[in-house]
């Protein structure tokens, strides 16, 4: 019987050698390098602010691509209408080279529109009156010749002019009227320079306020 009770104590020993073998023996890549408390030392707040500091990282700055910019070239201007044209353009921070230039191939045009009012507010009073009577885009001439009055459209077929007439008579619109216009002598256009997107689009919104004229992009000089 004692020989079974020693085999019992050896094998309890040996079971908790087995299972604490990473304690009793740590392999060496686990082996964590001895504290020796004496070697430490507390710094002070002097000790803190003296040693080397990292320099902070420069901030990253994304690069700003500038907007696209074009050239548009604005004609058909006669001397009466040329500079309410550039003050329009002054009006949307844009710089324009006036120029010289040769009359349109297509000049006769018919122009459908409601004659000049007295003032701004009454143009608009009645743009806003025919609008509710169903008449789709219309616009207040700006030009100093024809200001306040209200164009309808511009036509080089005649017979498109005199339908649309004939159409605006039908829903009620009074005192619309058709004439033909011709760009005559001293055409001028507008060459305009670093037109940006936005500003192209303003530009696409006022040309029909200006009876005759034509807007198209060009080269840049």
């Amino acid at each position: 019987m004692k020989w079974l009770l020693w085999l019992l104590l050896l094998t309890n020993a040996g079971l908790l050698v087995y299972f604490n073998l990473d304690v009793i023996a740590p392999k060496p890549n686990e082996i964590r390098p001895a504290i020796n408390p004496e070697k430490l030392k507390i710094l002070d707040q002097k000790a803190l602010e003296a040693m080397p500091k990292k320099a902070p990282a420069s901030p990253v700055v994304a690069a700003v691509e500038p907007p696209d910019l074009s050239c548009y070239e604005w004609g058909n201007f006669t001397p009466s209408n040329l500079p309410s044209a550039q003050v329009a353009l002054v009006k949307l921070g844009l710089s324009s080279i006036a120029k010289q230039s040769e009359p349109p191939q297509t000049g006769r045009r018919f122009w459908v529109y409601y004659p000049p009012l007295k003032n701004a507010k009454l143009a608009q009073e009645k743009a806003d009156e025919i609008k509710a009577l169903g008449v789709g885009e219309i616009f207040i001439v700006q030009d100093s010749q024809w200001r306040h009055a209200i164009s309808f459209g511009l036509f080089q077929d005649e017979k498109l002019a005199t339908n649309l007439l004939n159409d605006l008579l039908a829903k009620g619109v009074k005192g619309a009227t058709k004439a033909l216009r011709s760009p005559g002598k001293n055409i001028s256009s507008l060459l305009i320079k670093a037109v940006t997107p936005e500003a192209a689009l303003e530009l696409q919104r006022i040309s029909p306020e200006f009876v005759g004229s034509e807007l198209r992009v060009t080269a840049c000089p």
